[in-house]
């Protein structure tokens, strides 16, 4: 085998739904000899994962390798797995081993991992990106929006929204996703009192059993936002 024509995979499966997978993303799965795959270490010290139930109907036990990955806004953590990840993706692929790193939602927005690629990508190891589903697509299909239209401009933030922002772009016709939604919640709120009349779409889990959608403020505000959560807001179009 030509060793250095077998690529690193980036696999998107976007934002939890497995029929939302691309049957690219499913060959790749089944053609693949390892899948590297993020998860979470609870205080029970149990790890789970939202991205193997996503691909476990295609990918055995065998195949998978979960790396627990620390949710803090300290990164130093989280790096010292990114580099544990990048060191086994080149042993693997200098043996010819096919080699997927599954990414939940889209590897090209806010996917912290990419930095992985880049380093994969300076160690002269090739590496295939591959697209999937994001969150914001699929809520809005979810609210049954019409996402953006006409002259409208589509902004996303990465969970450091705030009043005067969100007033700006949505005064210059700009249709504003917020995601990493916890991280600004206070402010999204504030927004919301201050514009009672303001269109927001609030979305839990999209793609997952548990979904949630509410464009009523009394609930938005009522609710903690949890960590998969984010919100769409619109300039008044009539629909």
């Amino acid at each position: 085998m030509n060793t250095s024509a077998v690529a690193v995979t980036f696999l998107s499966l976007g934002p939890g739904d497995p029929e939302l997978l691309t049957l690219k993303a499913v060959r790749l799965l089944r053609e693949a000899d390892v899948v590297m795959i993020p998860a979470t270490r609870g205080a029970d010290g149990q790890v789970s994962s939202r991205a193997r139930s996503i691909i476990g109907q295609w990918v055995t036990e065998e195949q998978m390798r979960l790396y627990p990955l620390p949710m803090s806004k300290n990164r130093d953590a989280a790096r010292q797995v990114y580099e544990q990840i990048r060191c086994e993706a080149v042993e693997l692929q200098r043996a010819g081993r096919r080699v997927v790193i599954a990414v939940e939602g889209d590897v090209s927005i806010y996917a912290s991992i990419h930095y992985v690629l880049c380093q994969l990508k300076a160690d002269g190891i090739p590496v295939e990106q591959v697209p999937g589903i994001p969150s914001f697509i699929a809520a809005g299909a979810m609210a049954d929006l019409s996402l953006v239209s006409q002259q409208q401009r589509l902004a996303v933030l990465p969970g450091d929204a705030d009043a005067t922002t969100l007033q700006q772009l949505l005064d210059t016709h700009h249709v504003v996703v917020v995601m990493k939604l916890s991280q600004c919640a206070e402010a999204v709120k504030d927004f919301l009192r201050q514009h009672p009349a303001a269109e927001c779409h609030y979305f839990e889990n999209v793609g997952n059993p548990g979904a949630y959608h509410t464009a009523q403020h009394d609930e938005i505000l009522s609710r903690p936002f949890p960590y998969f959560s984010l919100c769409i807001f619109r300039p008044y179009t009539g629909c």
